[in-house]
């Protein structure tokens, strides 16, 4: 140890005030030296430090990883409704509540012929139908124009049929027409006195309805 203490004093010229200014009394040379001979590390040794490249290279990942999070998220939020229903762009009912609440109008009508429009660039088609019964909504009268997607020009659209009958949910439009309340819950097919809920429709509609339209379920 007197020899280690040897060593530093004549490694070190500097005059003994100013290396009371340095911690324990020892330059920094001092300090260096003393380091390299009892294994201390050097106080000027400096923190290894990640390559720039490398830690640019793990944001770049972690970006892409969040941002195919995201899209599979959105790809799979469009898939289903959050109220159930098979297609995000139009609302679905859950209950037979929800379903005839949101409905202005509900009436039992035959479908007459329709004529072809375009509005926002979709293909609709405008109809008459033959009002035979009223369960909700202000009486329409004998007849009531209906306009609904086009069949078959595009995912949403209603199966409706020239000449059947059915029972339509409708809402009210501002031009005196009634569009359907969407197009999977807003017809019922009547069939031998019974309505019938299309395929992808487990909602039955109200007893007090059906006996407004003299149907069964």
């Amino acid at each position: 140890m007197m020899r280690v203490k040897s060593l530093v004093g004549a490694a070190n010229p500097v005059p003994a005030p100013e290396r009371e200014q340095q911690p324990d009394g020892l330059s920094a040379r001092a300090l260096t030296e003393l380091a390299a001979l009892v294994g201390t590390p050097s106080p000027s040794a400096a923190p290894r430090r990640t390559p720039r490249r490398r830690l640019l290279m793990a944001a770049g990942a972690c970006t892409v990883a969040a941002a195919v999070v995201v899209g599979v998220t959105a790809v799979l939020s469009g898939l289903e409704e959050p109220g159930g229903g098979p297609l995000a762009d139009e609302p679905f009912y859950a209950s037979t509540a929800e379903l005839e609440e949101e409905a202005d109008l509900i009436v039992l009508a035959r479908l007459g012929a329709g004529r072809e429009e375009t509005a926002d660039d979709s293909d609709r088609t405008v109809a008459t139908a033959v009002v035979a019964a009223t369960a909700k909504g202000a009486d329409p009268g004998r007849t009531v124009e209906v306009s609904y997607t086009t069949p078959g020009s595009g995912p949403e659209t209603a199966d409706l049929t020239e000449g059947k009958e059915y029972v339509l949910l409708l809402d009210a439009q501002d031009d005196g027409r009634f569009t359907l309340v969407n197009t999977t819950q807003g017809v019922y097919e009547v069939n031998g006195g019974r309505a019938v809920a299309g395929a992808d429709n487990d909602v039955t509609l109200s007893t007090g309805v059906l006996k407004a339209l003299r149907l069964t379920s």
